[in-house]
C-alpha cells in the first residue's frame, strides 16, 4: 500500500512539472515568424526588395497598421500625417552604415555636415551592418527592429515604443539586443538639422523599462554614446543586455531615450532612433487583469505646440524645412540658416505637421 501511494506521488509530481513547463516557455522574438505581411521596399525606388539592397516595411507609413506582430510578441507602431509620419516600430533589412547628412547650405555653421532631409529617405540602416542570424553573427540582409521614441506621444503619458505578448500574458525577460541606429551615430560626431555634435558632457541614453502585473516598474540603461574626459566613445556593434533583473510577472516592456542635447520643451535634438534584435523572453501562464489590459491599450494623444509667426526653437545647423496639412498634402518648404527660427508667418491658421530632420512636430497656427 505505501508503495502503491508512493508511485502516485511520483506519478502526480511529473505531471505538475510537465504543466508548469508548458506554461513557462522561452521564446525569442523571429523576425521571419510575422503575421502582417512583411515586405522590405527599396529607400529610393519603392520597389521590392528584400534582404540585400532592401529598405523598410512596407507598411511603415500605414495608418491602418497599429502594431507588428512576430509570433508571440506584439510591437507598438502608429503612422500618421497622411503618411509622412510614423513611429514606434519597423523592420529594416538593408544593413545601410552610410553617412547621409551634407554639408549646411549657408554658413556659418557648427559642422561640415549639418544638413539631415537625405536621412529622411535612408533611416532603415544599423550601425552593425546588418541583422543577427541564429549562430549571433551579424549578416547583411537579414530584417533586424528599428525604433524611434515619439517624444510628443509619451509626453501624453502612453509609450511609443513597447513590447508585449500578443496573448497578454506574463512574462520573465531575459536578453535583449541592441545597435546604435547609423542616424544618431553620424549625428553625435556631426550634427544634423537640430543636433549639434556632442561636446564633453554630452551623453545619449536607451532606457528599458518593465511594468509589472502589479503597476510596479523597474528600468535599465544602456549607454548609445558618451563624451567623457577620457573622449568620445560609441559603438557600431550588436550589444547584448541582459533583462533577467527584472524577474517574473511582467506585463510589458517599453524604451524611451535620453540626449544631453535636448529642449526642455521640444525635447532631443539627438535623432532618438535605436536597433534591436532577438529579445528573449519566458513566457508565463498568467495573464494580467482586464483592467491592466484597457489601460496597456489606451490611444496616444499627440502634443501639439502652438505657435504665431516663427517656431520658438532656433535650428542648429541650417536645412530643410517641409509643412504639411493633417492630412499630409505639403504646403510649403522653408530653408533655414544656422541659429535661426523658422518663419510660419505666411501660414494660415489651423493644425499642421512641421518636418525638420528626425522632428516631426504637430503644431497649431494661432
Amino acid at each position: 500500500m505505501r508503495k502503491i501511494n508512493f508511485l502516485k506521488v511520483v506519478m502526480i509530481s511529473a505531471i505538475l512539472f510537465a504543466c508548469g513547463n508548458a506554461q513557462a516557455q522561452t521564446i525569442t522574438l523571429d523576425l521571419y515568424n510575422n503575421t502582417n505581411p512583411v515586405d522590405w521596399r527599396d529607400s529610393i525606388t519603392g520597389n521590392s526588395a528584400a534582404g540585400i539592397g532592401g529598405g523598410y516595411w512596407k507598411y511603415t507609413y500605414d495608418e491602418t497598421k497599429t502594431s507588428l506582430q512576430f509570433g508571440d510578441f506584439r510591437l507598438s507602431r502608429e503612422a500618421g500625417w497622411g503618411g509622412t509620419f510614423w513611429g514606434g516600430f519597423t523592420t529594416g533589412s538593408n544593413g545601410d552604415i552610410r553617412q547621409f547628412g551634407i554639408p549646411c547650405p549657408t554658413q556659418p555653421c557648427d559642422s561640415v555636415h549639418g544638413g539631415s532631409v537625405p536621412w529622411i529617405q535612408n533611416q532603415w540602416g544599423v550601425m552593425a551592418g546588418g541583422g543577427l542570424n541564429s549562430s549571433l553573427g551579424t549578416q547583411r540582409g537579414l530584417p533586424y527592429l528599428i525604433g524611434y521614441w515619439n517624444y510628443y506621444g509619451d509626453s501624453q503619458g502612453t509609450p511609443s515604443l513597447k513590447v508585449s505578448m500578443a496573448d497578454n500574458h506574463l512574462f520573465a525577460p531575459q536578453e535583449i539586443y541592441i545597435c546604435n541606429h547609423p542616424w544618431p551615430y553620424w549625428g553625435n560626431i556631426y550634427g544634423d538639422g537640430f543636433a549639434r555634435p556632442f561636446r564633453e558632457g554630452d551623453e545619449f541614453k536607451l532606457w528599458i523599462h518593465a511594468v509589472k502585473s502589479d503597476g510596479s516598474q523597474d528600468s535599465i540603461m544602456h549607454q548609445l554614446a558618451i563624451y567623457d574626459r577620457s573622449g568620445f566613445s560609441q559603438s557600431p556593434d550588436w550589444q547584448n543586455i541582459p533583462l533577467t533583473r527584472f524577474g517574473n510577472n511582467v506585463q510589458y516592456i517599453y524604451f524611451t531615450m535620453y540626449s544631453t542635447d535636448a529642449d526642455p520643451q521640444y525635447g532631443p535634438n539627438t535623432a532618438v532612433y535605436f536597433c534591436m534584435d532577438r529579445l528573449k523572453v519566458t513566457k508565463q501562464g498568467a495573464a494580467p487583469s482586464n483592467a491592466a489590459i484597457r489601460q496597456s491599450k489606451a490611444a496616444i494623444a499627440p502634443k501639439v505646440i502652438e505657435v504665431t509667426d516663427y517656431f520658438p526653437k532656433e535650428s542648429y545647423t541650417g536645412g530643410e524645412v517641409v509643412i504639411y496639412t493633417t492630412q499630409g498634402k505639403e504646403v510649403t518648404r522653408i530653408n533655414v540658416n544656422a541659429g535661426e527660427k523658422i518663419n510660419l508667418s505666411n501660414l494660415s491658421k489651423g493644425e499642421y505637421c512641421l518636418q525638420h530632420g528626425h522632428k516631426v512636430i504637430p503644431i497649431r497656427k494661432k
